[in-house]
């Protein structure tokens, strides 16, 4: 009787550590739980309505990763000054976001009009380096943003860098002249609006003629091409 206490005392203890330290707990796992991401010109059908995004708790954002095998992506985006690299998925459905960035509109492609990409801010200090929030704290005008599909890399270099409120809707359009790629992600409170950074082309080159230092700043995922 006297072990059988002591097992429900220890489980107990566990339980109320588990409940008092939850969130280190999930950023900790969110840390080590990296599943690796494969690329795929496959295409399948998708959510587009970007207005309608909800937020996301740490929680969602491990669930997600346990269940990364349901996703499907298409490229790779890279700031290697906020050390910032992450799958691209068509769309923005919860998992894509939770993942990494979604494409916000139906037939965008990598290098030209306004390649346009969200993905969510985590407003938990353990957590500034998840998804696009790193952009919110660290992103700068002419920081270099990269994007590939494995077949080319397409280089930006950020041309801007500011607060939006959530109706400004024209960011995301095309601007005659000029080949972007705008990252948007929410500000520290929905209510607050949004951060956007935008980058105009500068360089586009086959992924086997890309150096690898360049290359390397994708290598945060496990990257595999499937035809």
């Amino acid at each position: 009787m006297r072990k059988f206490k002591k097992i429900i005392y220890g489980l107990l203890v566990v339980l109320s550590l588990g409940l008092i330290f939850n969130q280190q707990l999930t950023a900790l796992l969110l840390k080590t739980i990296n599943p690796p991401v494969t690329i795929t010109k496959q295409k399948t059908p998708a959510n587009y309505d970007w207005q309608k995004v909800n937020n996301v708790s740490a929680y969602d954002l491990l669930k997600a990763r346990l269940n990364s095998n349901k996703a499907k992506f298409i490229g790779l985006v890279a700031i290697p000054k906020l050390n910032m690299s992450l799958p691209i998925s068509n769309g923005v459905a919860d998992l894509n976001l939770s993942l990494g960035a979604g494409t916000l509109f139906k037939n965008q492609k990598m290098g030209e009009g306004n390649y346009a990409l969200a993905s969510h801010f985590i407003a938990d200090n353990s957590m500034k380096n998840l998804l696009f929030t790193p952009i919110y704290y660290k992103g700068a005008v002419g920081q270099k943003i990269y994007l590939t599909d494995l077949e080319k890399v397409y280089t930006y270099q950020t041309t801007k860098y500011q607060k939006i409120p959530a109706t400004d809707l024209s960011v995301v359009q095309p601007v005659t002249g000029k080949k972007l790629v705008t990252l948007i992600t929410c500000n520290y409170t929905e209510e607050a609006g949004r951060v956007i950074m935008q980058g105009e082309l500068v360089k586009t080159r086959e992924w086997k003629e890309t150096p690898k230092k360049i290359q390397q700043y994708f290598s945060a995922n496990d990257t595999r091409w499937v035809k």
